[in-house]
């Protein structure tokens, strides 16, 4: 490692799996003070490189009159709003006015894509086949539970950091003195091959750092493409639904067309289900598998597999992963203890991440979420976004900076509300955690608005620079 303190924190935000030598067990383990100062020089360092490239960070940092960042409290302003990158109008999607929306989506990114000619497509998945055929973005789309889908502009080289620092991190359980590099599993993959969501692009993009480019370790459910329009469709009329709507009028033939591919997917899906359980016991019994799923998604496999009398079936060192809830199903309260009797394994790992975060920030033993160390958490007062102290135990909104993208700026507001503890875990890991039970604030507070008027004023200008001209 060099001794120019300069170089330490760009490599430390550019290649955390490289600055820590491949050990998950050195990035939860960083001296607090020390990681502070990383944290901090590597932020002034992704200011310093973006703020000019990025037209909506420009407008943000001249609207609050930022030129530097002198202490990590300073980027609280420069925060993105949580919807920022669902700040489209929603009339684009609906009439299919993907040039206008490739403009939108410039204003959010440091790549240049202005020579990207999108007027010709007539669906979000031409869209993504454009921008993935003539840039190196490799957009992010979220489920669009909520009836409007976000896209967050993360390059190939990101996807490929990101990862590299995951699958030091994937060994959670292992011996935290190894760094694991001839280790290699089996990619149990409950979904469809392909996809554009935040998931979904895990095969594609992980192929390389997790599983040494070699395609016949991934076992996947469906060989097929999760399609964007469909994920939409079907999220908007649900909310519809929910809401009372009939008006479907803004549903184009084309995507009238998809609702029945998505009926059609989903009855494969659920016939395959039986069939792929049987074939991925008979090719990888008594191998190590990785499965990455949702309860919901996990629990139904393991259900399915015990009721044909299978149990155990995996190696006992394998890997299971999860995080995200239920996804608005209902799994019982033992459905944890089903998954570890179905894979033969004695723990699962849970963890804390999300579409515009670069990390998966794992349970410890003692029910924490620790925050990996590129990825820098502020929590706001509940009522006026302000930054409580980073300092014993607080509670409100979470935020953070994730230093690790240079293709999109890190600073992200979240919707959720969390309880931070700043001191030492029981588990003796060093870092940053937050505790296990998080609530989403529109939930509790039933706002889901960030009521600080100069934060108002200035992030309502950024969005201006993001919508206008765009209908």
């Amino acid at each position: 490692m060099t001794d120019d303190p300069v170089a330490q924190a760009q490599e430390f935000a550019t290649s955390p799996a490289r600055f820590f030598g491949g050990s998950w067990y050195a990035m939860q383990h960083v001296e607090p003070e020390r990681l502070a100062w990383l944290q901090l020089a590597a932020i002034r360092g992704r200011f310093a490189e973006l703020r000019h490239q990025i037209p909506m960070l420009t407008t943000l940092a001249d609207g609050f009159g930022v030129d530097g960042i002198r202490e990590l409290d300073d980027a609280v302003p420069l925060l993105c709003q949580h919807t920022v990158y669902k700040s489209y109008p929603a009339a684009l999607l609906e009439r299919g006015r993907f040039d206008h929306l490739t403009r939108w989506l410039a204003r959010l990114t440091s790549r240049d894509i202005s020579s990207v000619r999108a007027d010709h497509c007539d669906s979000i998945d031409a869209w993504l086949d454009l921008l993935d055929a003539q840039t190196d973005l490799r957009i992010a789309h979220s489920s669009g539970t909520a009836g409007t889908m976000s896209f967050l502009p993360r390059a190939i080289d990101d996807w490929e950091r990101m990862y590299e620092a995951m699958r030091c991190g994937l060994f959670q359980f292992s011996d935290p003195r190894s760094a694991h590099e001839g280790e290699h599993f089996e990619l149990v993959w409950p979904l469809q091959r392909r996809g554009r969501s935040a998931i979904t692009r895990l095969p594609e993009m992980a192929l390389h750092p997790l599983l040494g480019g070699r395609e016949d370790r991934l076992h996947a459910l469906h060989n097929g493409r999760l399609s964007a329009d469909v994920m939409w469709v079907a999220a908007r009329l649900r909310a519809a639904t929910a809401r009372g709507d009939n008006d479907d009028s803004w549903l184009r033939p084309a995507l009238r067309a998809r609702c029945d591919e998505f009926e059609r997917e989903r009855r494969e899906l659920s016939e395959t289900l039986p069939r792929f359980i049987d074939q991925t016991v008979h090719q990888l019994r008594g191998r190590r598998i990785w499965m990455l799923a949702t309860w919901n998604v996990l629990y139904d496999i393991a259900n399915s597999g015990l009721e044909r009398g299978l149990e155990g079936v995996f190696a006992p060192d394998s890997l299971i992963t999860t995080g995200g809830g239920a996804k608005g199903q209902t799994v019982p309260d033992d459905w944890e203890d089903t998954v570890k009797r179905f894979i033969g394994v004695d723990r699962l790992q849970h963890g804390y991440g999300m579409t515009e975060m670069t990390a998966l920030n794992k349970l410890c033993e003692a029910q924490h979420y620790h925050f990996e160390p590129w990825i820098v958490p502020f929590v706001l007062h509940s009522e006026d976004g302000t930054p409580l102290p980073r300092t014993g135990v607080q509670t409100g909104r979470l935020a953070f900076f994730d230093l690790l993208p240079s293709s999109y700026w890190g600073g992200f507001v979240t919707g959720d509300e969390v309880t931070a503890h700043w001191t030492p875990c029981g588990c003796g890991q060093t870092t940053a955690h937050i505790e296990r039970q998080i609530e989403r604030f529109s939930d509790k507070h039933g706002d889901d608005k960030i009521t600080c008027a100069a934060t108002d004023e200035a992030h309502a200008e950024a969005l201006d620079v993001l919508t206008g001209g765009t209908v």
